[in-house]
């Protein structure tokens, strides 16, 4: 018979069995033990802090970074019938009280939030006077500067649990190396804690380095893949501009894939991401910005366009692959001119602490004509050249994480205090930007070494488990034999007919890309769809001299321009 967790299990989530440490971490958790836990993406991390909220007293609070994978996982437990619920800055102000006022009244035994909601005033303190029994910490390497996806608000979680009165607390990522646990364990007071972790072998994932000098190459080796593997499918992109580029190649071959890039509205991403995780069929090419929180377990193929700045990053990103157990090909196309583009954002994503100095005092300066400044004007105040630098934009976010201001750029901006110089150098860690092109080098000895690729990623994260070929890696075995032998029946990629079918499940009039004409402005293009409430407006281009106008769907007098 079945032991009583195993029953728990089944009754709740409908699964017959727990996988690897998951029940020892749900028993460890629920019995008032703190834990570091590293799992592999596809490993059931969630399921860690689930269970034992379910079954235990009081509220679980669980921090995550991502208001899109909250809502997902929220509406999953709910459709269970389970009592959870999130409050995050996308919901209406009164939805989120109430939705808190139900957490405090104990109607919801789960609460999501983002980091960035404990910056919310008395909100820890309603927190406290609530009651939380447990904490959980997910993407936890967040909180780390080595990290590859450091966010400056998990920095305080620290403080947070302290304010709550320690509650225990699990500490979750599926890519921690070395330096970045160590972080975790200090910022969250967890040096005595267990580690559990299931190891980050995925043997159903091939990892290939492709050669590739120019764009014809790389667009000729990318269609032979898919072709091989078919959907579902993902290309990362470190560019939007070389996004959009192949969105045009792809096109002109008969495919229609999705895209999924900052520059979209919220709408045009929330439905991308929809439409690729319900589809058995579909290419999405994507920024970064992709794949966090995506529940998609047959995606067959992951091919990286540019070189990724970071092991950790380029493994969490093909570990999107193959959650179902079957074989999935992950393919990276190697070009050395592309390091400079890496470069050049490592340099972007580490301002010093002598530039943070620089935009502090002019934001302290300028008095009355801070609400007239835009992001755009104090850009152009500090930085010439690259769109992308990124400097003036994460010293911001490192002032708002600290409560020195409020409110955003061009609407309701506050300068609250000047940081001192000791609490900028802690911020921006002198020798940061040295760590982070270490870690660009590690990932080009990964691309340019003739090593064993899975070899080179587990000894990067501490485990020394493999000490001969692989058997699934371009190094250690043929690709096209590993094909034949491990990938699933090919399900070809959804073309321009599998595109309309999705498209007309989209509650919007228009879409990007559409063909509109407009009285007063003539034939135009639209380039983005937003959403307010049960308004609909677009950014459109006039045909007539490619300027920008911005549409009430609602009001304005147009008709659609069939292709």
């Amino acid at each position: 018979m079945p032991d009583e967790f195993a029953q728990h299990l089944q009754r709740l989530f409908g699964f017959a069995a727990f996988r690897p440490q998951q029940e020892a971490i749900v028993r460890h958790f629920l019995g008032g033990g703190s834990a570091l836990v590293l799992m592999a993406t596809g490993d059931g991390k969630s399921l860690c802090y689930q269970l034992p909220a379910f079954l235990g007293d009081g509220l679980t609070v669980v921090v995550s970074p991502l208001i899109a994978l909250m809502d997902d996982q929220v509406a999953a437990l709910r459709a269970r019938g389970l009592p959870a619920t999130c409050v995050h800055s996308l919901l209406e102000r009164r939805e989120r009280e109430r939705r808190f006022a139900a957490a405090r009244r104990g109607e919801a035994k789960l609460l999501y939030v983002t980091p960035e909601r404990f910056r919310t005033d008395g909100f820890v303190d309603a927190l406290r006077t609530a009651g939380v029994a447990r904490l959980a910490i997910d993407e936890a390497h967040c909180l780390s500067h080595w990290g590859h996806d450091f966010r400056p608000d998990y920095l305080r979680l620290g403080e947070v649990r302290r304010a709550l009165g320690d509650p225990p607390c699990l500490a979750l990522s599926a890519t921690a190396t070395p330096d970045v646990q160590r972080d975790i364990r200090a910022v969250l007071r967890l040096a005595d804690a267990p580690l559990f972790h299931t190891g980050i072998a995925r043997d159903n994932l091939f990892l290939s380095v492709h050669p590739a000098p120019g764009d014809d190459d790389k667009l000729a080796r990318l269609l032979a893949v898919l072709e091989r593997t078919g959907g579902p499918a993902i290309v990362y992109c470190a560019l939007i501009r070389d996004l959009l580029r192949l969105e045009g190649e792809l096109q002109r071959r008969g495919l229609r894939p999705l895209v999924y890039h900052g520059d979209l509205s919220a709408h045009e991403r929330r439905q991308q991401q929809s439409r690729f995780v319900a589809s058995h069929d579909a290419l999405m090419l994507a920024t970064n910005a992709f794949g966090m929180g995506v529940d998609k377990p047959d995606i067959r193929a992951i091919v990286h366009w540019q070189i990724p700045r970071t092991l950790e990053a380029y493994y969490q990103e093909v570990g999107r692959a193959g959650r179902d157990g079957q074989g999935a090909f992950c393919e990276l196309l190697w070009r050395e001119e592309d390091l400079v583009l890496q470069r050049d954002f490592t340099e972007w994503a580490n301002p010093s602490a002598a530039f943070a100095r620089q935009v502090v005092d002019h934001l302290a300066g300028l008095g009355e004509r801070l609400q007239a400044l835009d992001l755009e004007a104090l850009r152009d105040t500090f930085l010439t050249g690259n769109r992308h630098d990124g400097r003036v934009e994460t010293v911001l976010r490192l002032l708002r994480a600290a409560g020195c201001t409020r409110g955003e750029l061009g609407r309701d901006f506050v300068f609250v205090r000047a940081p001192d110089d000791a609490e900028l150098a802690e911020w921006l860690p002198a020798d940061k930007r040295q760590r982070d092109l270490l870690g660009l080098l590690r990932m080009v000895r990964y691309a340019s070494e003739p090593a064993c690729r899975k070899r080179a990623i587990h000894e990067h994260f501490g485990f020394d488990d493999l000490r001969e070929g692989c058997g699934a890696c371009d190094v250690c075995a043929a690709a096209a034999r590993w094909q034949d032998d491990h990938l699933p029946a090919v399900r070809p990629l959804g073309r321009a007919a599998g595109d309309a079918a999705a498209a007309a499940t989209d509650p919007a009039p228009v879409q990007r890309g559409d063909w509109i004409h407009v009285r007063g402005l003539g034939l135009c293009c639209v380039q983005r769809v937003h959403r307010r409430g049960n308004a609909w407006r677009a950014d459109v281009e006039r045909a007539s001299d490619l300027r920008p106008r911005t549409l009430d769907l609602g009001r304005a007098d147009w008709r659609r321009v069939e292709r």
